[in-house]
């Protein structure tokens, strides 16, 4: 009895150890290193901006001037008015819409009896190629003669911009700035709203981006509408919608766009003044200074 019961006890103890851990020896071949960790992160390449519009005799400053859309000049459309592709004489860059229900259509006597593209509120956008991220283009200047055919805010709607979702630079119809409808988005500002818009009615707007100072002047038919609003913008879609906002909100405009200019720089107001009577002239637009 006593035999059995050291036997037992002794089992007992057996079940109760820790299990050792494997032998090894010194033959045995070592684990493989951890593989080498890839940055598969691409790097952008420094943006290249396009050559100055070459224009002989131009009745605007052409310095810095990267892209000049005008109706009057430079339209590739169809034989049912569609516009595949838009750029001025002696510019670089086109503005262009390749399938064709992106593509507006070229009316005429739209705004002051010249010719206008018509955006149709729907699936119509240009693209051009130009950069306008603040890292590519942190000085810019937005010149545009336009109609809206409506002053509702909503459904949002963005003349041009390049916006990817954080109040990227663009301009348009807008309801977050109650009561007023034209904003523009001012990255950490958001909606900044810049004047009240009447639909049918043409505008000349100045839009003067300036990242390095972080702010935002606006005048509109020559009247001074926001000055100094500060500003922040980040990171943006690398191309220039004309239109719409871009490709990830769209945001389609509805109405005319008869010029529009894009410089990558500040004006001085004795040449914001020279562009906007240029235009003033043309397309029989009052000015207020």
């Amino acid at each position: 009895m006593k035999r059995t019961a050291i036997l037992a006890a002794l089992l007992v103890l057996a079940a109760c150890r820790k299990p050792e851990a494997p032998a090894t020896t010194s033959s045995a071949t070592p684990p493989p290193p951890p593989a080498a960790q890839t940055d598969t992160t691409s790097t952008k390449a420094p943006y290249v901006p396009p050559p100055d519009v070459n224009v002989p005799n131009a009745p605007v400053p052409r310095n810095a001037l990267s892209l000049w859309l005008r109706a009057d000049a430079g339209v590739t459309a169809g034989a049912d008015g569609k516009v595949s592709a838009w750029a001025n004489e002696g510019s670089t860059v086109k503005a262009t819409a390749g399938l064709p229900e992106t593509r507006p259509a070229l009316v005429q006597n739209a705004i002051g009896g010249k010719p206008a593209i018509h955006f149709d509120g729907g699936t119509n956008m240009f693209e051009a190629n130009l950069d306008i991220d603040p890292a590519a283009s942190p000085q810019l200047t937005v010149i545009s003669v336009f109609t809206s055919e409506t002053d509702a805010p909503v459904p949002l709607r963005k003349l041009y911009g390049a916006d990817d979702g954080g109040y990227d630079r663009a301009a348009g119809l807008d309801n977050r700035a109650d009561p007023l409808n034209y904003t523009i988005f001012g990255g950490s500002a958001d909606a900044v709203g810049i004047f009240k818009l009447a639909a049918n009615t043409p505008y000349l707007t100045v839009d003067s981006y300036d990242q390095t100072k972080k702010m935002l002047n606006v005048w509109v038919n020559g009247a001074a509408a926001k000055q100094n609003q500060k500003i922040d913008h980040g990171a943006s879609l690398d191309k220039f919608y004309i239109g719409g906002s871009g490709t990830v909100y769209h945001e389609a405009w509805l109405g005319n766009v008869a010029e529009m200019l894009v410089y990558r720089r500040i004006l001085t107001d004795d040449e914001r003044k020279k562009v906007e009577d240029y235009l003033a002239a043309k397309y029989g637009l009052k000015l207020t200074r």
